[in-house]
Order: C-alpha cells, then structure tokens, then sequence
C-alpha cells in the first residue's frame, strides 16, 4: 500500500498511478499588474472600486489569490484559468459555500469571464493554526470539526466526490474502499494553512475537495497533519482527534 506520509492531503500524490489526484502541482502566484486587464475589470466590477491588492501568501494552489482592499471592503479573490485541468475545485468550492457559511468565510459572488473562474469571498482576518502540543488552537479545533460534522447535505449535490471512489485507488482490495463510505461532509485537508484563527473566530477554508464519507474520516486527516506540521506523536495525535469537543467556559 502507499506510505501514510504520501497521503497527507496537499503534501504530494504518488506520481502514475490510474485515477489518483493530482495535486502535488504548486502554483506560481501572478502579480496583480500581469493579470490581463479584463480580468481585473471583472472583479473591480464586483467590488467597487479597488485601492490596493495584496499577494495572498499562502497556499498553493490558485495562481490567482488576491486580498483586495475596494471602496466597500475588503474581498479575498482566488482563481484558475478556465481552461486549466483543476477548474472543477472552483465549482466544488461555490457549491459547498451556501453549506459551511457559518463555519467558513461567505462566498460573495463567482464568475467565469476573461479566460478565468473566479470566487470572491468575505475577507477573513486571521494567522493560521498553531498544532503544536498544548496550543489553545486544539480545542477550537476540535470544536470547528464538531460543527462541521453537524452539517447535513442535501441527497442531489453531484460534483461532491465520495470517500470510498475517492481513495479506492490506494486499498488493495477494491472492496474494502466501502469502509470509507458514508453521509457526512468531509474537508479532508487540514493542513493549518486552511484553518485561520482570530481572537472571536475560527474559519475553515479551501473547500476544492468537499467529499462525503465515514464520521471519521476529517479526524483521520487531522491525525496526519498534527503529526506532520505540530510535532505530535501518533499516539498524542490519536488522542487530540478522538477526543470531544470542550465546552467553553468548562
């Protein structure tokens, strides 16, 4: 089977294997100035009028992911080409939006003009999540996974991808993919740079791969990823991810 490590979310599929994901492309950022200018137009045209654009940092997926600061407000902007071979994550992503608003920023608007597919979304002020061991993060983690495991999903969301088509390529027996199966809305990749935390809030971002599965199936990726980005043990990542949610004030 493959190694665990190689099936981190983000951290880089194996290579040449029928129906695995792609996704261990990282996408050069292009500077406001290089977009071609309907583009921009198109998204003046939904912010008003703009005064300054700064380069998002993080991520590494979206050659177009902009914090515009607009007459009105500010607008996080990220996109893809619409020709380009992961363009179904922007619909993914507008799809799940009306879904997570009360635990992910709000999507504004979506377009598809110029060549590109675009999603706007309330600006989200925020550092990434710290998953070091005895961090204050965990536990409003572990209450951001409650929530979104409380989230029930209509029966006709299409472009959602199932848990058990979704990893039966990585079992070696095909049948055992039903394990992975079930009806819950699933994030999958909790690297930290997808969870920002402010002193009243915590968000949930980057929803390109909303998949249905099994209830334990975004405690699992997190076992993943409080290992290989907050130094956890798997024993102490086993514990922190299976344990429930800590009332507030408790």
């Amino acid at each position: 089977m493959t190694p665990v490590a190689d099936l981190i979310p983000g951290r880089g599929w194996p290579v040449g294997s029928p129906g695995r994901e792609v996704r261990n492309a990282v996408e050069q950022r292009i500077a406001w100035d290089d977009l071609p200018e309907p583009l921009k137009q198109a998204i003046e045209a939904r912010t008003g009028p703009i005064n300054s654009v700064c380069i998002a940092s993080a991520g590494q997926n979206s050659p177009l992911a902009v914090i515009v600061d607009a007459r009105d407000g500010k607008v996080f902007a990220k996109g893809l080409p619409s020709f380009h071979r992961r363009v179904i994550t922007q619909a993914r992503e507008a799809a799940v939006a009306p879904l997570v608003r009360d635990i992910s920023p709000a999507l504004l608007w979506h377009f598809d003009e110029a060549g590109w597919s675009v999603l706007g979304y309330e600006y989200a002020p925020g550092r990434h999540a710290d998953y070091s061991p005895g961090s204050p993060d965990l536990d409003r983690l572990v209450q951001l996974m409650d929530a979104l495991s409380a989230i029930e999903v209509p029966n006709d969301l299409g472009q959602f991808k199932r848990a058990e088509d979704r990893w039966k390529p990585y079992v070696d027996d095909q049948e055992a993919a039903a394990v992975f199966a079930g009806p819950v809305l699933t994030h999958s990749d909790w690297t930290p740079d997808n969870v920002l935390v402010s002193e009243h809030r915590v968000w949930l971002v980057d929803w390109a791969w909303p998949t249905l599965g099994a209830a334990w199936t975004d405690p699992a990726c997190w076992v993943l990823r409080l290992m290989a980005s907050g130094g956890h043990t798997a024993h102490e990542a086993e514990q922190q991810a299976s344990r429930p949610p800590r009332v507030p004030g408790c």
